[in-house]
């Protein structure tokens, strides 16, 4: 291999015709415009439309027959390099805007260094949202002697140091499966090699690490523990002596262990192997292999955790805390020190699991210090990976509620709040913990939840009901009087800012009121009609019979003059219960009266806003729920004059009038019409039988008119005319028998 010192850059990629071969090829540009750069595809595998499209962007292509081992296709491609230094890459892997590593040549940086990494973003979802960095050293000084090592996962020998490390970085997908059997196949298509390369150099932990992190990625953790176990047999059995292998390979089985068996929920089996790990592990007091420390007592502090453990948890967790601000921005030393799943030790994704998981046991033993600085560690405000954490934020909000009031735990959930859409996810922890509290009694921990809520600082209607709340039981507050002017203020905000929520404020706010004698009324009318009217709306479909009742009786309560929004009330109350007509009104007799009563409610309620002639003449302008009642009133005439047909046709023009009681009508129509068919039934069976009565008293009476009997049959006949007036031959035997 001869140098041209006139190219300073060799790239070489494997293109293979995938759906990201476009972006890699175009991404190469970058370089080529900007310094003096030559390309080299190495074909393995492509249609001859692909190969036209890469030989656009190519210096050169070579020709390679796969034969299931990367190393010998990259050296392939690094047999023809020239340049003074090389870059490898696939045809799934694009850069984004590599500035810093076009100014490392730019400058002449590059004379300084023997190596260099940049990052390979792997995205786990196509979207792009879900992802980690990975630091693979892919660029060398091209040095004689250089060669690819591997028949999968290859790598680079000599790599001599020093190394720069980039922050530019390639967006790779092929982690982003597309189903579960693209997944399967990716993993068995990796293991075959892998199990050659573990036969070919026994000892060596590099290529069990490799493969149990295939079956980790697939999610086979049973697999993935035996063949780390496997492989640390291997290593102690045929290489435990040598001091030529990394030992952050060995960690990583250990490392792999412990996750698997975190995943598989089986803590006392990965208690004994945290000690293990610390204990076998070689090497693991050297600086380098601090990411591998870290890693142990970063999934021993969650183990902990999981385990209710909070001494323990405080312990292991303290230690990785001090790892990561010691070691977490040294990003040579991860990359020195660490191998597969160890390398994400410092990243986002263990991370912020584990600060999660971690700060729930700094709270429960009042840790403040630990708990402000675990806590904070994190990006609440700016990160969209912390919502939705519901478990372990729920595990903070116990452990706050556990132990005495400090204001560290207001800030903290101060915190959980205000992030964007914070608020509407921590409602729903708060109200599954008060829930919780209450049914198991824990009436202390309840009172510490209601301060910490009552404290917080943020406009929403469910804090503003703790604030009424605590009103009523704040120490700091000497007086009833004072209680109740701090209370009227609270309440006149939430029915000022909030009555879309009145109806969802839970019935402890209101028996506060009522205790210090507060009169909601005020509040009430003073409210925006149309606000009120929606969340009425909203409110009488979902709620409940008891609920419906309950305030039904508080309003009645509360009610010392005539107002429309009491009217609307009534109307929407009556309509809540009608959607619970199975429940309510399960048949027609009770459905019915329940109806009238709607309709005459409903025409109070409109009635003094619209002249009469628009009742009479044009109820198309009113309201949907008016027109319906104007109809229901003409049913209810109808059925109280027994004519069936003509109120089986008003009951028909009552459908569709008013989709919100849509359902309530249909089924009203169906028991009416059912009832109108039965009764239909009932009278043609009792007109057959007496039918036949009849034929039998005519055929006796005909019988005693032959014996002479004529008053007898007299009497007979005359009982028939009473049944059936105008029977002809009953009609005509009588005349006989004047």
């Amino acid at each position: 291999m001869k140098n041209d010192t006139s190219i300073l850059l060799s790239i070489s990629m494997l293109i293979s015709g995938k759906e990201d071969m476009l972006k890699s090829l175009e991404s190469l540009l970058y370089f080529k415009n900007a310094i003096s750069t030559e390309v080299i595809l190495v074909d393995t595998g492509c249609s001859p439309e692909q190969r036209a499209l890469a030989e656009k962007y190519a210096d050169k292509i070579v020709d390679f027959t796969w034969c299931n081992d990367f190393a010998a296709a990259r050296n392939a491609g690094l047999k023809e390099a020239k340049g003074l230094w090389f870059m490898y890459l696939d045809d799934d892997e694009w850069f984004e805007n590599p500035q810093e590593i076009i100014s490392f040549f730019q400058t002449g940086e590059y004379k300084e260094y023997h190596c260099a990494s940049y990052v390979v973003r792997n995205y786990r979802d196509r979207q792009g949202k879900m992802y980690d960095d990975s630091y693979p050293s892919r660029m060398v000084e091209l040095m004689p002697g250089t060669v690819f090592v591997g028949k999968i996962h290859e790598y680079l020998e000599p790599f001599r140091l020093p190394k720069k490390t980039f922050s530019d970085f390639v967006h790779h997908y092929g982690y982003a499966y597309r189903d579960e059997e693209h997944r399967k196949q990716h993993t068995k298509r990796n293991v075959e090699p892998l199990l050659e390369m573990i036969k070919e150099q026994p000892g060596d932990p590099r290529w069990s690490c490799q493969l149990a992190q295939e079956y980790f990625g697939d999610e086979e953790y049973e697999m993935t523990i035996k063949v780390s176990k496997e492989g640390i047999e291997d290593w102690k059995r045929h290489a435990k002596e040598k001091i030529t292998y990394a030992p952050s390979h060995v960690g990583a089985l250990y490392a792999y262990i412990l996750i698997s068996l975190e995943m598989e929920k089986k803590y006392e089996e990965e208690k004994i192997w945290v000690e293990k790990a610390l204990k076998e592990t070689p090497y693991l007091e050297a600086e380098v292999m601090a990411p591998t420390r870290a890693f142990y007592y970063l999934v021993a502090a969650r183990l902990y955790s999981y385990l209710k453990d909070y001494e323990k948890t405080r312990e292991y967790f303290e230690r990785y805390m001090d790892y990561l601000e010691k070691y977490g921005g040294n990003r040579n030393l991860v990359e020195a020190g660490s191998a597969a799943v160890v390398e994400g030790v410092f990243q986002e994704q263990l991370l912020y699991g584990t600060i999660l998981m971690c700060t729930e046991a700094a709270i429960r033993l009042e840790d403040h210090a630990l708990a402000e600085r675990a806590f904070f560690r994190l990006d609440w405000m700016n990160d969209p990976r912390l919502l939705r954490q519901n478990q372990w934020e729920k595990g903070m909000v116990e452990g706050c509620c556990s132990v005495p009031y400090h204001p560290l735990w207001v800030k903290i959930l101060q915190t959980l709040v205000s992030r964007k859409e914070g608020m509407k996810e921590m409602q729903v922890v708060f109200l599954e913990a008060e829930i919780e509290l209450k049914q198991q009694g824990e009436l202390e921990k309840l009172f510490r939840l209601n301060r910490l809520v009552a404290e917080l600082d943020f406009e929403h209607s469910y804090i503003l009901a703790k604030k009424i709340v605590w009103t009523e039981k704040d120490p700091s507050i000497s007086t009833l009087a004072e209680r109740r002017e701090k209370a009227e203020e609270l309440l006149g905000k939430l029915f000022e800012k909030y009555p879309e929520d009145i109806f969802d404020i839970r019935p402890e706010v209101w028996d506060a009121a009522g205790r210090m004698e507060i009169s909601c009324e005020p509040y009430l009318l003073r409210t925006d009609y149309n606000c009120f009217r929606r969340a009425l709306e909203a409110w009488c479909r979902q709620a409940p019979p008891d609920v419906i009742r309950q305030w039904d009786e508080r309003i009645g309560k509360w009610k010392t003059q005539r107002n429309m929004r009491y009217d609307l009330f009534t109307v929407k109350c009556m309509e809540g219960y009608l959607h619970h007509f199975e429940e309510v009104c399960p048949d027609l007799q009770q459905m019915e009266p329940m109806l009238w009563r709607y309709a005459d409610a409903v025409l109070d309620l409109y009635e003094p806003f619209y002249r009469e002639f628009v009742f009479e003449e044009a109820p198309e302008i009113l309201p949907e729920e008016a027109q319906l009642a104007l109809r229901l009133k003409k049913v209810q005439w109808h059925r109280e004059q027994r004519d069936d047909l003509k109120a089986l046709e008003a009951v028909r023009k009552c459908l569709g009038v008013c989709p919100a009681l849509g359902d309530v009508m249909d089924a009203y129509a169906r028991m009416y019409r059912d009832q109108v068919q039965n009764q239909s039934h009932s009278t043609d069976e009792e007109q057959v039988e007496l039918r036949y009565l009849i034929a039998v008293l005519k055929k006796k009476a005909k019988q005693q008119i032959e014996k002479g009997e004529y008053q007898t049959a007299r009497e007979i006949l005359l009982q028939i005319r009473q049944c059936a007036p105008d029977d002809e031959e009953v009609k005509e035997l009588l005349g006989k028998l004047q």
